[in-house]
């Protein structure tokens, strides 16, 4: 009898180690974390222009690690008015938590007309760049080519200005190129593309 209840007793102790060990190597990687937060990503927003993974840090240690992602969502980026969205996951592997989206550009306005905004994001650079005082011209150039794309890049510098939203409207014939300041946020130059 005694045999039997060291046998039973030996066995619980071994499947609690085994199911202790099982779980310290089974908490998942960043790897793994990106790839389903990429999936989820693809899943939730599939009409999306833009869905990239932004950052992804490690929080914690040993039993209580889980990673917190963040990435950009955006629409109508081909459009005077693009959009975009901030979306936050963390990652245990035990459960997967996603929090709600942030809308950060949205409606055709940005910075509701504040000249100490800065613009942060491209989508906002396009924005701007028709809709802020002097792009008159920028956004007499939309009307006129319904067809023209916008692309923006941030300069570190551009005429002896340090961080200028460079905003490219372009179609099969023309184009503009627009100067937007990021921080205090103004346009300072529009420039024709030579095709």
């Amino acid at each position: 009898m005694r045999k039997e209840v060291i046998f039973a007793l030996l066995l619980a102790v071994a499947i609690v180690a085994l199911l202790s060990l099982s779980s310290r190597f089974n908490r998942g990687s960043e790897a793994d974390a990106r790839k389903f937060f990429t999936e989820d990503l693809a899943n939730s927003y599939p009409d999306a222009d833009v869905r990239e993974i932004l950052t992804s840090a490690q929080v914690g240690e040993g039993e209580s690690v889980y990673y917190l992602l963040k990435a950009r969502v955006s629409y109508n980026l081909s459009t005077p008015c693009p959009s975009r969205w901030e979306v936050e996951y963390y990652y245990p592997p035990q459960s997967f938590v996603r929090r709600t989206p942030m809308r950060l550009v949205s409606g055709c306005e940005v910075c509701n007309r504040n000249p100490n905004c800065v613009l942060s994001y491209m989508e906002e650079a396009v924005i701007a760049s028709h809709t802020y005082a002097g792009g008159e011209q920028v956004g007499s150039y939309i009307s006129t080519h319904p067809n023209a794309k916008p692309s923006a890049v941030l300069l570190s510098t551009w005429n002896s200005m340090y961080d200028v939203w460079q905003v490219d409207w372009k179609d099969n014939t023309s184009g503009l190129s627009v100067f937007v300041t990021q921080n205090p946020s103004a346009i300072v130059g529009i420039q024709p593309i030579a095709q």
